[in-house]
């Protein structure tokens, strides 16, 4: 009893980037809603910028966005601040406000939760153990290079990595001891994840034939994600089977790509949903789900496709997915091998036996592996480590300095 009432006594601090609809941010909503139903300790969350899920942020505990401050840049105050040549000011009250917002939960341990939220761990400058939860390789470790992600990296007393290639990217490419790493693969509450409408509901919202055979990507349309590679793709394997469709769910500026669509003569087979708030009504009307990103560390979308039984392309190389194919699941093709992938895409659409097979399998896969249920314990279990430790130590007594 005395030690739950001191464990009670310190809470987290979860800091997230945003609250926009990608990956990170939603795997975080998947851990708080498991941990608000069985953790015991209380928590806030802090967002270095807003989005659309916002409010499920504040459906589950005490949410505040750095960009609601009065004194975020480009407010009235902290533009006649630094109009009057006072511009730290503003910075400093910024600053002040937002650790007086952190320190309300009397937090033990600050859980970064990706390496995007540097620049809200800066301002913080806790004391108290921080643990970091890294969604990210190395595109963005490059992107993000400068003060603030080094002051991460030094500060952070755990990390958890989400795959073993995010691992390798931590220890080998930005020196990382190994001890200080643990990889806990994504995970997503399997049983939620279902189709709302039939598969004819979908393909008439996309103004596809009922009989076709439907080839879905997914994320935020950009170079990362590979969306012109999937554009590449589907001009190959629309060549080759009259009744292949593509489409790619998620939002993002489509424009440039929906110019190649044009030029490449395929208005017709191919469509753009922009960002939808249930993807799993596209997923389950698929008949292949392929992911087409250069590099994306382990993607809850494969997770999500899998749990409604589809087979699964990806590129060799691009991050974390091929740990979850492997060998069972669907087929892993060398690094940005269009003529491969649509080999392989054709297999799958020739032969629906190959199908089910491949998609009975990612869906034990991801029940037994990558369910909120069984990987949340794992994660609290290191955040309670994290903080015994920097209890016993000496160097975290505080938050903010």
């Amino acid at each position: 009893m005395r030690l739950n009432a001191y464990m009670a006594a310190s809470g987290i601090l979860f800091v997230s980037h945003d609250a926009t609809r990608t990956g990170a941010p939603i795997a975080l909503l998947h851990f708080l809603r498991w941990f608000k139903r069985n953790g015991n300790r209380p928590f806030s969350v802090l967002l270095g910028g807003g989005g659309e899920l916002v409010p499920n942020f504040e459906e589950l505990a005490n949410t505040w966005s750095i960009d609601r401050s009065h004194w975020r840049p480009g407010a009235l105050p902290t533009r006649i601040l630094k109009r009057a040549r006072f511009g730290a000011l503003g910075r400093c009250a910024q600053t002040a406000e937002t650790r007086r917002f952190a320190a309300k939960c009397s937090p033990g341990l600050v859980y970064t939760n990706s390496i995007a939220s540097a620049r809200v761990l800066e301002i913080l400058a806790p004391q108290v153990p921080i643990l970091t939860h890294v969604h990210e390789m190395g595109f963005l470790f490059h992107t993000l290079r400068g003060r603030a992600l080094a002051h991460l990296l030094s500060q952070t007393s755990q990390f958890i990595a989400c795959s073993k290639a995010t691992r390798d990217n931590l220890v080998h490419e930005n020196a990382i001891e190994g001890t200080r790493v643990e990889t806990i693969y994504e995970s997503i509450p399997v049983d939620q994840v279902r189709r709302e409408r039939s598969r004819q509901q979908v393909l008439q919202e996309l103004r596809i034939p009922g009989d076709a055979l439907l080839i879905v990507g997914s994320g935020t349309a950009d170079w990362r994600k590979g969306t012109d590679l999937f554009i590449l793709l589907a001009r190959e394997v629309c060549q080759r089977h009259r009744r292949a469709y593509f489409a790619w769910i998620g939002g993002g500026s489509t424009l440039e790509f929906e110019h190649d669509v044009r030029v490449c003569g395929l208005t017709e087979k191919m469509r753009f949903t922009g960002a939808v708030v249930k993807p799993a009504d596209y997923f389950a009307a698929a008949d292949v789900f392929v992911l087409t990103s250069r590099e994306d560390p382990y993607p809850l979308v494969c997770l999500e496709a899998a749990a409604l039984e589809k087979p699964i392309v990806c590129f060799e190389g691009a991050g974390g997915a091929p740990e979850f194919v492997e060998e069972d699941c669907g087929f892993i093709v060398p690094y940005l091998d269009i003529m491969v992938m649509a080999d392989k895409v054709m297999s799958l659409l020739d032969s629906p036996d190959l199908r089910i097979a491949f998609g009975s399998a990612a869906r034990r896969k991801v029940a037994q592996r990558h369910d909120i249920n069984e990987v949340a314990p794992r994660i609290t279990e290191i955040i309670e480590r994290t903080i015994a430790c920097g209890r016993n130590g000496d160097r975290y007594d505080k938050l903010g300095s």
